[in-house]
């Protein structure tokens, strides 16, 4: 692996529900944070400096992991398609960037274990792995050409044990294929586990509670998951019980049989949260079907005899939106869209999938969080509400002074601490709490100085 020095160049690759007077206090504060950047810039000659490249102020949280209620990291997605990592040892109170350079094709994915321990993967067709063992000064990085294709997901559970899942499409008129690879020793060395699911389905993430059980997130011809009990060496399939009804079947004469989108993920312990969104031709109006065109975000292109119509699903395990995946639905053109949130099926397991019960929350929108198996929160636009049954019912909501959360972004990280990333119009912020959620305090994230070479390259 090669060593790169966190100080170094960049690498390739509203609401707020305040009141007024918190509002002031947050543009002050916006005016007067700043970024500790990892590499001054340097002198142009004597009485001469280079001048100072442009500070982005607006750009989206693509991962918030905090390992303590003080020690934590940011990586965000900037509009220029470069990503930023940020560090905080004091609860967001100052900032350091610590690594920098072009975003992965399809986002990023990154996990830090402990106040030294991380990794960050920029996803996609030229995936690279970066790795810290010092807290972010120093990153090892290493290229990761495992299966010649698209890394589309990447997880870890500690610092020597992850999981790559790559997708190969021969030509386009095939379905892409899947390789499951895993490292026990930090990725030097990557074990080819094969294709997860049947030939018949896709695959598009893996998601591992330790280091034996895991779930996928698949496209199948019937409501079934992937689990794994043994590291991902093997994988059975879990029917999804149709707990309101039936699920839909295409009706007679359709172009199109019914697909299924299932994404399934742990939660805390044993438990674990399924979404099912059936894709399926609508019945009575037209056999003309559906087709699920890309993840993520999941896209699915509805032909109902007027035209086509793109539905962008949000569901309730989703990680937090890549800058990647909005531009990629943003370019779809020429069609209308249109949000799905309310045709899909929610489900909770508290026994690692050997039984089901439907859930819900308590409006559409806003983000999860598991502080237990039972135990959750649930946070909207300046509203709260918890359940502790796993999703079947929840506490009547309260209203919290915070804005929107960022669906994906709540973290828990016990009884008392909790974070999740929110927008303030267009600037970037956290939302902390250090009392169970009761009370809870705005973080405004600095603005980030873009390197000029990426400038000149636009």
């Amino acid at each position: 692996m090669e060593p790169v020095d966190g100080d170094g160049s960049p690498l390739r690759t509203g609401r707020v529900g305040r009141a007024l007077s918190l509002m002031a206090v947050s543009i002050l504060a916006i005016g007067i944070a700043s970024v500790a950047y990892v590499r001054p810039q340097l002198a142009a000659g004597p009485g001469k400096e280079t001048p100072s490249p442009p500070v982005l102020a607006s750009y989206q949280v693509s991962t918030l992991d905090f390992v303590d209620a003080s020690t934590g990291w940011v990586v965000a997605d900037l509009p220029t398609h470069d990503f930023a990592v940020l560090h905080t040892v004091n609860a967001g109170r100052s900032w350091t960037r610590q690594l920098g350079g072009p975003g992965g094709d399809i986002g990023e994915y990154a996990r830090f274990f402990d106040t030294l321990d991380g990794v960050l993967v920029l996803l996609g067709p030229q995936a690279v792995m970066f790795q810290t063992r010092d807290g972010g000064r120093a990153w090892s990085r290493a290229n990761l050409p495992e299966g010649g294709g698209n890394v589309v997901s990447a997880d870890f559970v500690d610092p020597r044990h992850g999981w790559l899942l790559v997708q190969v499409q021969t030509d386009q008129h095939s379905m892409p294929t899947e390789t499951l690879y895993r490292t026990s020793d930090g990725g030097r060395t990557w074990d080819d586990l094969g294709d997860p699911v049947i030939k018949t389905d896709w695959a598009f993430r893996v998601v591992f509670a330790d280091r034996m059980r895991g779930w996928l997130y698949s496209r199948s011809g019937a409501a079934n998951a992937y689990a794994s009990d043994n590291g991902g060496a093997s994988w059975r399939r879990v029917s999804l019980p149709a707990l309101h009804g039936n699920w839909p079947v295409a009706p007679t004469g359709a172009t199109t049989a019914e697909q299924f989108f299932v994404a399934a993920r742990p939660t805390f312990g044993s438990g674990v949260v399924a979404v099912v969104v059936a894709i399926a031709p609508p019945q009575g109006r037209s056999a003309d079907g559906s087709v699920l065109i890309s993840y993520p975000p999941l896209t699915v292109r509805r032909f109902d005899g007027g035209g086509a119509i793109i539905y962008r699903f949000r569901t309730l395990v989703d990680a937090i939106p890549s800058g990647a995946s909005s531009l990629a639905y943003s370019a779809q053109s020429g069609q209308a869209s249109a949000a799905a949130d309310a045709d899909q099926v929610e489900l909770s397991s508290a026994d690692g999938g050997a039984s089901w019960h439907s859930i819900s929350t308590p409006s559409s929108g806003g983000a999860i969080g598991y502080a237990g198996v039972s135990d959750w929160w649930w946070i909207g636009e300046g509203t709260w509400s918890k359940t502790s049954d796993a999703g079947v019912t929840w506490t009547p909501a309260r209203n919290l002074g915070v804005v929107a959360p960022i669906p994906g972004s709540l973290q828990i990280l016990e009884a008392d601490h909790a974070w999740f990333a929110g927008m303030a119009g267009s600037r970037p912020l956290l939302e902390t709490t250090d009392d169970g959620g009761y009370e809870w305090r705005m973080v405004l994230l600095p603005p980030i100085s873009t390197p000029k070479r990426l400038l000149a390259a636009d």
